[in-house]
């Protein structure tokens, strides 16, 4: 059965449909808390658990994995927020020391296009998520709907294609400075 196939079934009264979807998530989820804030996990998967439970028995849930995970993202930056502490997630973009230097050398229309064409054939699931992000302005929900992958795996390709085109730019802007 499905995520939401299970949920269905919970809405309709039968627990053990709960406990599969719980026994296929808990581990990935608490593993996930644990990774982004140690001493709270514990406490953060059972209030994601509890505010799923309550958001189910409510409305009906599309995706149930990937909402299970987005009230989880919820609680942790509230966390951080209460605590005044940045919390830097995969999908934030920490910018290189080298890339703050981009007015002293431009881009050209030609090296970025040349760039795009060659991360689509050597990376295409990289390309693919950069290519619906930035160009057809789709969320990361969007977009693992339509690749059929986590958010989360989304943010992430999306984090690795805008890496892999700034090597592939710098490599070309020190060819350029070479010749």
């Amino acid at each position: 059965m499905t995520d939401r196939e299970l949920i269905l079934e919970y809405s309709n009264g039968n627990l053990d449909a709960f406990h599969k979807f719980y026994d296929r998530h808990k581990n990935s989820l608490y593993t996930f808390l644990c990774n982004r804030a140690r001493e709270s996990a514990d406490d953060l998967f059972q209030e994601t658990f509890v505010k799923f439970i309550d958001a189910a028995s409510k409305r009906e849930i599309e995706n149930p994995g990937a909402y299970l995970f987005r009230i989880a993202l919820n609680l942790l930056r509230n966390t951080s927020r209460h605590e005044k502490t940045i919390l830097l997630k995969p999908d934030y973009d920490v910018p290189d020391k080298e890339i703050e230097d981009e007015e002293e050398s431009p881009v050209s229309e030609a090296e970025l296009k040349n760039s795009l064409v060659k991360l689509a054939k050597e990376k295409p699931d990289f390309y693919d998520v950069l290519h619906l992000h930035i160009f057809e302005k789709m969320t990361f929900e969007q977009i693992s709907s339509v690749k059929e992958k986590s958010r989360d795996t989304v943010a992430s390709r999306y984090r690795y294609a805008i890496h892999h085109l700034r090597k592939m730019l710098q490599q070309n802007m020190k060819l350029v400075k070479e010749v």
